[in-house]
């Protein structure tokens, strides 16, 4: 199983790659590493390949997932920050174990209702968002993942859907879709 990350945010789409000891699963409390003093967090979208697809066309992609979940991915910043003033690549920032949080429930892609996110950190609410045409965003990040890796049943794609926000130790992270708790884990 890989993890595909796509942060829309960039003018083109960015594409990173997690491997699955970087899944925190089943609201496990997230442990800040040793390598890093600021972390941060965004919550996005993600979904659960179900058969092998390459170069995926628009019309086909919705056969390609059965569900949607929400997950909230950790990047060590000041890692980052340091790396790229080497001019190095910055996997260290965003691959370590335990790096991305998976909700443990899923939603079959045409039960969603809005699509709307909303995470809280320690119960103040850090990002509410909602997307228009939700499905044809999802649509749309697997024609880009497809176009570049080979996905496989089993492989996650996420999509980020918010700015980056700060987390410390004791915090506490939810994120709700449509009102649905998804995820709900300590910062330790």
């Amino acid at each position: 199983m890989k993890i595909i990350c796509i942060d829309k945010s960039f003018e083109a789409d960015y594409i990173t790659l997690r491997s699955d000891s970087s899944v925190l699963r089943n609201n496990d409390n997230f442990y800040m590493p040793d390598f890093s003093k600021r972390m941060e967090c965004t919550v996005g979208y993600y979904l659960r390949i179900t058969r092998l697809a390459k170069c995926i066309s628009g019309k086909f992609a919705s056969r390609c997932y059965d569900a949607v979940g929400v997950a909230v991915a950790f990047t060590a910043q000041d890692v980052v920050e340091r790396l790229c003033k080497r001019g190095l690549p910055c996997d260290t920032a965003y691959c370590f174990d335990k790096s991305i949080a998976l909700s443990p429930d899923t939603i079959a892609p045409e039960a969603i209702s809005e699509g709307r996110i909303k995470m809280l950190i320690s119960g103040e609410q850090h990002s509410h968002d909602t997307t228009d045409g939700l499905h044809r965003l999802l649509d749309e990040a697997l024609v880009r993942a497809s176009e570049v890796l080979t996905l496989k049943t089993g492989d996650i794609v996420y999509v980020a859907s918010s700015c980056p926000m700060p987390v410390a130790i004791g915090d506490s992270v939810e994120a709700r879709l449509d009102d649905t708790e998804m995820l709900n884990f300590q910062i330790r």
